[in-house]
């Protein structure tokens, strides 16, 4: 005789609100991702770009997180610079609390 199913109660996630001391959405990418908005930056972050681009793959070997975070601050160090995509990441959606989730950040 098979064992009833027991159901499982999903525990609520706390809102969030801001991405004040997470950084998460950082760890998921080792260089800043540019699409067709780089040119909007200034030369000098253009040509930092373009040579980790040219050096994503031994990036992404390494596993680690994006160039510009900033590890102690959790803090992109070009936030007024940084990509569309992440200025576009929205805080506290389903990915973002994916992602909270598997880095055990409340």
């Amino acid at each position: 005789m098979p064992l009833p199913m027991l159901e499982t109660a999903e525990v609520p996630r706390e809102p969030v609100s801001t991405c004040a001391g997470c950084g998460v959405c950082c760890r998921e990418q080792p260089l800043p991702p540019f699409l067709d908005d780089i040119d909007l930056i200034p030369i000098e972050l253009q040509k930092e770009v373009i040579e980790l681009q040219r050096r994503e793959a031994e990036l992404w070997q390494l596993a680690r997180p994006c160039t510009w975070f900033n590890e102690e601050t959790k803090q992109c160090i070009h936030h007024e610079h940084r990509p569309n995509i992440c200025r576009e990441y929205e805080v506290g959606a389903e990915l973002c609390l994916e992602i909270r989730e598997k880095y055990r950040i409340g």
